[in-house]
């Protein structure tokens, strides 16, 4: 197999920490490289950049940072027992950070007309895939060019703008950070490409066994990313990251045109992490079994009363409801009208700073050191984050009082110092985003007393049943539903996806019976305060996250989802059972399609 080869864009993985070996496939080689071509390339020409990138009577940049992320990918898809895609791509992107002005004032910040897609997707270019130490100069040369000459407009538009505004505070906008020297050898991979499209395939056939299914896909990636970084204050590292995916998904249509969707995800560090073949084959099955039966499942229209999340949904709640909450990103300036599509992300708990969001027994930390928890891996891990800031595990939450918030190089008036989780896809500018989000309770109590706990509160309140919610939908795996009026996210701020496996639980005997049709009516981050009991149980949920500072209802929402890996970031959540003694369903305003003419021809007679 070709080593070292690039890829394509599969985001964002996993952290292999400096001292971490890791093999994948059989064998796998490791090799360092003493003369680092693109290290030294970017040195070179950050110096000179700094000492001669001037335009006469102009400001010279007084901030300059280069990042290569060096790519390599294998994808392999599989659709119904037939190998669909298979391929190995390498590529680099070169990103540049340019600064005019000083600390407290620069072209950062702020979006207009003219920077409106780049403020989000960020200024990139690609660089020669080859150790060509003149030809990666040049690249650079010419990103830094253009990087210099945008910086100074902007900065320009910035100042008019100011200049018409009244400004309640001066807060900085950038940190000054300590510079930091990472530099983790190169690794190469090699893999069983043979065994895994084999694999792969396979497990796209799992799904002749189910007739009742329409459409279904396995997904496999294997990411080596080597990121470099080095800026104008000192820092400097190289580090290699992988990751590892297989994602399996299906989607139907019950007989009242009801469009059904489910899946299951499989991610790991390394493919010595990933779990065996019989364990995919179990989990596609039980994905696949759950599917069919939810298309015959008894339809709810409408529910209010306790609802227990547990397990994925659980995971879910926090990653979707709370964890962008818990981003300090202070929002850009704008001169954009609020009409115009770009509506800025803020954070609803900036606020609220030792008070309490959440039960007192709720504490959550963010730990991007962390490489797994009971054995199974984090795929949110890192060392340092792309804007060369050391990750520090972070106390955000004890006792259910916001103590802090997480921050990169942006600073806020109350917090003034990133804590090293400035963090980026593989295209766009680095942001405020979780690494590992660890959710932890005190006396949580097991699965079997918080399903006692919901049937009590539904005897209280005189119902019949109460709701179990075991799974959620990721359209971002899924796929995003449109009307025929534009994208359904930008449309309208939903806090939590719909609903995939949900059960109405009975309070005479304690039947779980599945049922579909309910989507959240109402649910925010303040309505966190409500959870009326915690388990102890911990499901770990790993996943790729949006970009921070971008708000559900922008259509740079619906952008960032069709864009893939490309624009996501790795993420992990551990959290427990949650419990509320009151939340609010309505039925699903999904619009219903006709079900198919003719039955599926693999399972049709002829």
């Amino acid at each position: 197999m070709k080593q070292h080869p690039k890829t394509q864009v599969f985001g964002w993985a996993i952290t292999l920490l400096a001292a971490v070996v890791i093999f994948i496939g059989s064998p796998a080689a490791i090799m360092a490289k003493t003369d680092d071509v693109i290290l030294q390339a970017m040195k070179d020409e950050l110096n000179r950049s700094m000492k001669s990138l001037k335009i006469e009577n102009m400001e010279k940049p007084y901030y300059l940072e280069y990042s290569i992320w060096d790519n390599w990918e294998l994808s392999i898809e599989g659709n119904f027992g037939s190998l669909t895609n298979s391929r190995e791509s390498q590529q680099r992107i070169l990103k540049v950070g340019l600064r005019v002005g000083s600390y407290r004032l620069d072209n950062s910040g702020f979006t207009d007309r003219s920077s409106l897609f780049s403020s989000v997707i960020g200024r990139h270019g690609q660089v020669v895939v080859e150790d060509d130490y003149n030809a990666i100069r040049r690249d650079i040369w010419l990103a830094a060019d253009r990087a210099y000459k945008d910086a100074l407009q902007q900065l320009a538009s910035k100042k008019a703008y100011i200049k018409n505004q009244v400004q309640t505070e001066e807060t900085p906008d950038f940190s000054k950070e300590e510079a930091l020297q990472k530099i983790t050898p190169r690794i190469t991979i090699e893999v069983d490409k043979n065994k895994w499209e084999k694999i792969v395939t396979q497990l796209s056939a799992l799904f002749r066994q189910f007739p009742a299914l329409h459409e279904s896909k396995v997904n496999m990636e294997v990411s080596l990313l080597h990121k470099y970084f080095v800026n104008s204050e000192g820092t400097v590292y190289c580090q290699p990251q992988t990751l590892v995916s297989l994602v399996a998904h299906a989607s139907t249509q019950a007989s009242d045109g009801m469009k059904l969707k489910h899946y299951i995800p499989f991610y790991a560090t390394s493919l010595q992490q990933m779990p065996s073949e019989k364990e995919l084959t179990a989990g596609i099955k039980k994905m696949a079994e759950e599917l069919t039966a939810l298309a015959s499942a008894p339809v709810l229209d409408e529910y209010i009363g306790p609802v227990l999340f547990t397990r994925q949904a659980s995971a879910e709640l926090f990653t979707q409801v709370l964890a962008p909450h818990l981003s300090g990103q202070r929002p850009p300036l704008s001169n954009i009208p609020q009409n115009f599509g770009m509506t800025s992300f803020s954070s609803k708990l900036t606020q609220r700073l030792n008070r309490k969001i959440l039960p007192g027994e709720i504490s959550i930390i963010d730990n991007p050191l962390q490489t797994d928890f009971n054995q199974t891996p984090l795929i949110g891990s890192y060392i340092v984050d792309d804007e060369g800031v050391a990750a520090k595990s972070v106390n955000l939450v004890e006792k259910g009082n916001l103590k802090t918030l997480l921050m990169s190089r942006r600073p806020r008036e109350e917090i003034s110092q990133s804590n090293g989780h400035g963090r980026s896809g593989f295209r766009g500018n680095p942001g405020t985003q979780i690494g590992n989000l660890l959710v932890t309770a005190e006396k949580g109590k097991t699965y079997r007393e918080l399903k006692k706990e919901l049937l009590d509160l539904c005897k209280d309140q005189g119902l019949d049943f109460g709701l179990i919610i075991k799974t959620v939908d990721n359209p971002a795996i899924t796929g995003m539903e449109s009307t025929g009026s534009g994208p359904r996210s930008a449309q309208t701020e939903t806090a939590l996806t719909t609903p995939v496996m949900l059960f109405r639980v009975y309070v005479k005997d304690g039947r779980e019976e599945l049922v579909r049709g309910l989507t959240v009516s109402e649910l925010s981050v303040s309505d966190l305060k409500d959870i009326t009991a915690v388990g102890k149980d911990y499901y770990v949920l790993n996943r790729m996250v949006s970009p921070a500072g971008i708000s559900t209802g922008s259509i740079f929402f619906f952008y960032i989802s069709r864009a893939g890996t490309s624009m996501t970031i790795p993420a992990s959540i551990v959290a427990p059972s949650v419990l509320f003694e009151e939340l609010e369903f309505k039925k699903s305003e999904e619009k219903r399609q006709k079900t198919p003419l003719m039955t599926h021809p693999f399972f049709g007679k002829l």
